[in-house]
């Protein structure tokens, strides 16, 4: 693939890297003339100083004949002016790393269209929903979330007492927002029918709502925790967008430490269930035994400074905090905060979405916004072009396709066969790579 990455710093290096020794034709743009030399010195990639926002630079770096453009500088304005020019160019396809989503609340699907990206990933909302499952203990394998995060794609792997083993999966009585779309059995993915059974050690890939499939979990067997707390050091982008998933959860109370008042004071206009916000430092000793923060479940330090997280997750395991979790801004820094016996598991936001922009960049369709089982199914977001509404039943999806979603109206729907598809409508589907044009083109998407 010919590939242009915008953006020089530590994801763009990162995929940059990655992609060059996959053998794709990797182009990078940046601003910054030494980070471009760095580049093309130690990896073979094509290096353009320059601002990737700027049609002529974008045309010099290949764009109007890309087939991926990946936007990832530190500035969201600049991916999001960089998306509208790229597809305007004629760019395939376009993944842009944004910060700060909050810009798109209620109005992705309006972005999406506008600014002509394929795909938005979020730092904030990769390290939420990682932390997410830590905190609940969710016994998933892997999460992923669609729609605005109202649907979640869970892998879990089935004890051999499960009550789901104990017959075919169409008589099972699983919670209605819940489907199983996938089963990996000996490295193998299939999409199950109702008339297969699953078998302890499967490991199965369920999508609905988080709620329902918390239930889901139990009926699997697995003990999902009830009561949790949590103390959160920063209140800033990662803190914030942690602090508010968390505290929408049931069972889970949060308590954000927050230096800066009027940071603090922000976050508390935006609080919603079982949130407090105090101003006071994490490192201080004193406001540990005052506040009890030693009773806390889980520790997370979110701050910018990897010195002041990490001296502070070192206290809070001193004090008795049973688990602790750092953000690492610099990469190179987590395997040495995972010697330390005062950090439980070090995050790197960057390293993340850099990981999520290769499994997708790796991905048949582009229309991919998961890629799922080393690539052997994906997850395709898309609109649906049908000239008459029709129940799902009457669709004719093939095998190895399932609608996981409908988005309409920014409303979300787990579809059930007497569901009604409509043209316009956003569909959510998982399918094996060999069935996704089959796919498209029953959905009138081709």
């Amino acid at each position: 693939m010919n590939i242009v990455i915008i953006g020089a710093g530590e994801v763009g290096q990162h995929l940059a890297g990655v992609l060059s020794r996959e053998e794709h034709s990797v182009t990078v743009v940046d601003p910054d003339p030494s980070k471009s030399r760095k580049l093309t010195e130690s990896l073979d990639v094509q290096s353009l100083v320059g601002d990737g926002t700027r049609a002529d630079t974008l045309t010099d770096a290949g764009a109007s004949a890309a087939d991926l453009v990946i936007a990832v500088s530190d500035d969201d304005r600049v991916n999001m002016l960089t998306s509208v020019i790229a597809k305007k160019l004629g760019a395939s396809r376009v993944i842009i790393r944004l910060k700060d989503t909050r810009v798109l609340a209620d109005y992705r699907y309006f972005y999406k269209d506008a600014l002509g990206f394929d795909v938005v990933l979020s730092t904030e909302e990769l390290v939420a929903e990682e932390l997410l499952g830590l905190v609940r203990e969710r016994h998933a394998l892997e999460v992923q979330s669609f729609a605005n995060g109202q649907v979640q794609l869970r892998r879990l792997r089935l004890k051999e007492d499960s009550e789901l083993t104990s017959r075919p999966l169409g008589e099972l009585k699983i919670p209605a927002g819940v489907l199983v779309t996938a089963v990996s059995r000996g490295g193998q993915l299939t999409v199950p029918s109702g008339s297969d059974e699953l078998h302890g050690k499967d490991q199965i890939y369920v999508l609905g709502s988080s709620t329902d499939l918390d239930q889901f979990e139990r009926l699997a067997g697995e003990k999902v925790e009830w009561k949790r707390s949590v103390v959160v050091m920063g209140a800033g982008g990662i803190g914030r967008e942690i602090a508010l998933r968390l505290s929408g959860e049931p069972g889970i109370s949060v308590l954000v430490l927050e230096q800066d008042p009027a940071r603090a004071r922000a976050l508390d206009l935006e609080r919603s269930g079982d949130l407090t916000v105090m101003v006071g430092d994490a490192t201080d000793m004193m406001l540990f035994r005052e506040e009890r923060l030693a009773d806390a479940s889980v520790f997370v330090a979110t701050t910018h400074d990897d010195e002041d997280n990490i001296v502070a997750c070192q206290l809070a395991k001193s004090f008795g905090v049973k688990r602790t979790v750092a953000l690492v801004e610099k990469s190179s820094y987590a395997e040495i905060f995972d010697l330390l016996e005062g950090v439980d598991q070090a995050i790197s936001p960057r390293m993340m979405c850099a990981k999520a922009i290769t499994r997708l960049a790796r991905a048949g369709s582009p229309r991919a916004i998961a890629a799922i089982g080393s690539g052997q199914a994906e997850v395709i977001e898309l609109e649906v072009g049908l000239k008459e509404p029709i129940k799902l039943k009457k669709l004719g999806l093939p095998r190895g396709v399932v609608l996981g979603a409908l988005v309409r109206d920014n409303a979300v729907t787990i579809p059930g066969g007497e569901t009604v598809v409509r043209k316009g409508d956003t569909a959510v589907v998982f399918a094996m790579r060999e069935s996704l044009e089959e796919a498209e083109r029953a959905l009138g998407a081709l």
